[in-house]
């Protein structure tokens, strides 16, 4: 390669030899040049060896640099201008206010407590005129006591006494107490109850339970413990002290705790199925008129289908 650059730049300085003529051509003969001969630079490029830098001819080294190709640019979506919102109204400061959480009734009255969820119904009027009788029937002066006891299981004892109840509570406008006289299956599901009272670990007054309707609270037995006559007669005294009505569920007629209140009620009422005579319970008559307590009537029950 740099024999070739140096012919290259020898054929610069050579000059053109004298025309020379032909044996049988009269006319000179002109001397063929060739383009690379004239002048003008021959441009190269030389790539020499490990080491050596490259070389370049002088036209190439004034070559203009040319600029660096840029990727093609990809066209900018313009960003929409959001449409303006028109307020009607001027923005108000947040306000807040506060509800106490319902507090969860303790007793929830069954559908069958027709006094207290229709109170307009034909049978809760029944119910009204059933307390009436029995409040003219106990022709006393200060709280009265009465006792409803079943002469069968499931006869409707409970039923009876909670819609007498409701209806005393809220038409008749008296303070009254249900109380449970059944352990160990309590038709009144609360916590504690009288059970509670009587092993100390509650007071009575936190035994008993408000039902949600004004003028109506519950008393129940609790599991497991009997109700001895004294524990009976005291809270039989408590009772007079705080309530013009106590209607109490003797809903087994047999139940020790039914024969210990028996005494103190001041009127005691078989209740039996429509049709049904008191004959077939002489043993409870007689053991009422055995504990001193007022057999006052019967009370039937019926289903009309």
């Amino acid at each position: 390669m740099g024999r070739m650059l140096e012919t290259l730049k020898l054929g610069d300085t050579r000059k053109a030899t004298a025309p020379v003529s032909g044996p049988g051509d009269a006319s000179p003969v002109v001397d063929c040049v060739v383009d690379w001969e004239i002048g003008a630079e021959v441009p190269f490029v030389e790539v020499g060896a490990p080491g050596k830098k490259m070389e370049l001819s002088a036209s190439l080294m004034q070559h203009p640099p040319q600029p660096t190709p840029q990727p093609p640019h990809l066209a900018v979506e313009p960003t929409p201008t959001p449409t303006p919102v028109a307020r009607l109204t001027p923005v108000e400061p947040m306000k807040a206010a506060f509800e106490p959480w319902p507090a969860s009734a303790a007793f929830a009255f069954g559908p069958e407590i027709v006094a207290y969820h229709h109170p307009e119904h034909p049978v809760s009027r029944e119910y009204v005129a059933l307390l009436d009788a029995l409040l003219d029937n106990v022709t006393m002066a200060g709280p009265r006591v009465l006792l409803l006891a079943g002469g069968w299981s499931n006869v409707g004892t409970s039923t009876v006494l909670l819609n007498l109840a409701v209806c005393a509570a809220r038409m008749r406008k008296l303070r009254t107490l249900v109380v449970e006289t059944k352990a160990g299956d309590p038709k009144i599901r609360t916590s504690g109850g009288f059970g509670a009272v009587l092993n100390g670990s509650l007071a009575l007054e936190q035994a008993v339970v408000q039902t949600g309707l004004p003028l109506l609270d519950l008393l129940s037995a609790g599991t497991g413990t009997t109700m001895p006559m004294e524990a009976v007669s005291w809270l039989a005294n408590w009772l007079r002290s705080r309530y013009e009505l106590i209607l109490i569920d003797g809903a087994g007629k047999n139940d020790s705790a039914v024969t210990n209140l028996l005494t103190h009620a001041d009127g005691v009422y078989l209740v039996l199925p429509q049709g049904e005579s008191a004959a077939a319970h002489q043993d409870f008559v007689r053991g009422v008129a055995t504990a001193g307590g007022r057999l006052r009537g019967l009370i039937h029950t019926r289903v009309d289908v």
